[in-house]
């Protein structure tokens, strides 16, 4: 007896996976759908139950104990030729979805992929399966028509490709703007639309505003601000699922500006939240995106989620790290309030002689970054020597001098910047390689060292200590022009001289 058709409403599914999570949280998400889900843990017991009931859709994992994926595509195949069966793996490749197709399977899946994609690709192998004719006949069973393989593997191949493409140009790029812009570009491609946009939540004054937008010619929709609690708008954040219309020419304040067009507004997820929203608007008159090209779009806007969450992570990682830091500098401060004003003016100085050299602005950045850190290593030398007002004994400064591998060490959790750690562990070093803490030498100290040290100098000699009183302008100037081409860099020393320093 023929096995019966069963509306896709009323969809039985088989999932096949050894993993309990995965069942159960598949499980759900199917069951919301309406359909009606029945897990294995093997594939042995999955083809046992294959060969008592029907399923309209079988899913199944690719990497199992015992049978593997494949082993257990090739028995459902010759146990129920007419049940479509889908694979899902962790691993994705052009040669799996050769093997996948050669055995007859109609699609599979990434992990981890999120429930739209899932219920697209059921819905579409529930919708195309190819049912015998007659009972018995296995000769026409879907997957095995050559034409519709050759179909299926071009368009998985295709489909691999994209992926890549996607994963190769989000991981080139790590600026929010910049990671907008290619998810932008790289769903106008997929989808064939015309113009597309991206929204970014901004829970502070409760709007919702376009970030930026391609292809709407000299229409500037960049900065246009929309509710959060307004249609279609709402019901995408709040239910973290995409919306597909058509819609009117000007709706969505002139985001559509003749139409009808489609419309799909995808949201991006980040720390379970939706607060950016891509945009695709389809040609004039044009037809709906396929099913295909929504699972890609899906895909890339997941990729490009994940892409902001970490760097939303890393900009907390590092805002806790800088807090922590501040407090070091504040307990530092409290001991010896000279460390904290020297810091900021030595920096300011740097910046001034860095741009008197016309130094590229990175340069300028590390200075200003790294400037008012460089003495942090002065927290872990004791009061009786950093306190002192005499001048040191020779172990005393040699302790003293461990302040800047201390310095280095502390913000070695940072990563920073070669240059910005140059600051911090090389200020000390002189031109003539008498400095420490590694008695560099010329131009083996980093031009960011050799930039600070002169400022450092300057502010030392400038600056009223328990001990003396500060030098004049003149004096100072005197001094420094005096150890040109043994402690400092002459060129330094020429754009200290014609900087803005000695001006009053």
């Amino acid at each position: 007896m023929q096995a019966a058709v069963l509306p896709i409403e009323n969809l039985r599914i088989m999932l096949v996976d050894d993993d309990e999570n995965v069942r159960e949280a598949l499980t759900e998400i199917l069951s919301r759908r309406g359909w009606l889900v029945e897990d294995f843990s093997t594939a042995e017991s999955a083809i046992a139950a294959l060969k008592r009931q029907h399923y309209g859709v079988i899913l199944a994992d690719v990497n199992m104990p015992g049978l593997s994926g494949m082993d257990f595509l090739h028995l459902a195949r010759e146990s129920a030729p007419d049940v479509p069966v889908v694979m899902i793996t962790g691993y994705p490749s052009i040669d799996l979805a050769v093997e996948s197709i050669k055995f007859g399977a109609v699609d599979f899946l990434q992990k981890p992929f999120k429930a739209e994609e899932l219920e697209i690709v059921i819905r579409k192998a529930a919708g195309n399966a190819v049912r015998t004719s007659k009972p018995g006949d296995k000769t026409r069973a879907i997957g095995t028509l050559p034409e519709m393989a050759r179909k299926r593997l071009e368009d998985k191949i295709k489909e691999l490709s994209i992926l890549h493409t996607i994963s190769e140009s989000l991981d080139e790029v790590s600026e929010k703007d910049d990671i907008f812009r290619k998810t932008m570009d790289i769903a106008q491609i997929i989808a064939d639309s015309d113009m597309a946009f991206i929204m970014v939540v901004e829970h502070d004054n409760g709007k919702l505003v376009v970030r930026a937008s391609s292809g709407y010619d000299s229409q500037e929709m960049a900065g246009a601000g929309f509710s959060l609690s307004e249609e279609p708008f709402r019901g995408v954040l709040d239910k973290r699922c995409y919306s597909y219309y058509m819609a009117k020419g000007g709706s969505l304040g002139g985001l559509v500006p003749d139409g009808p067009r489609p419309v799909l507004l995808a949201p991006m997820i980040i720390n379970r939240e939706a607060v950016v929203i891509l945009g695709l608007v389809g040609r004039p008159g044009g037809a709906e995106i396929s099913g295909d090209a929504l699972t890609l779009v899906l895909n890339l806007t997941a990729k490009a989620s994940l892409k902001l969450e970490n760097i939303a992570l890393s900009e907390n990682i590092f805002s806790s790290i800088i807090g922590a830091l501040n407090s070091l500098i504040n307990a530092l401060d409290a001991r010896d309030t000279y460390t904290r004003d020297h810091s900021h003016r030595v920096t300011r100085y740097a910046v001034e002689i860095a741009k008197a050299m016309e130094c590229p602005q990175e340069v300028v950045d590390s200075i200003s970054f790294a400037g008012p850190l460089h003495d942090i290593g002065k927290i872990g030398v004791r009061d009786e020597i950093l306190l002192k007002k005499g001048g040191f004994t020779d172990e005393e400064r040699e302790i003293m001098k461990t302040h800047v591998v201390r310095g280095e060490e502390i913000l070695r959790p940072l990563n920073l910047l070669v240059s910005e750690k140059a600051v911090v562990l090389y200020h000390h070093e002189r031109w003539d390689g008498g400095g420490y803490p590694k008695g560099l030498a010329g131009c083996e100290i980093p031009l960011v060292a050799r930039i600070f040290s002169v400022a450092d100098t300057f502010d030392a000699m400038t600056s009223t200590r328990p001990y003396r009183q500060a030098l004049s302008l003149e004096v100072a100037k005197e001094e420094i022009v005096r150890c040109r081409g043994t402690q400092f860099d002459p060129e330094v020393v020429d754009a200290f001289i014609v900087s803005e320093l000695l001006k009053g």
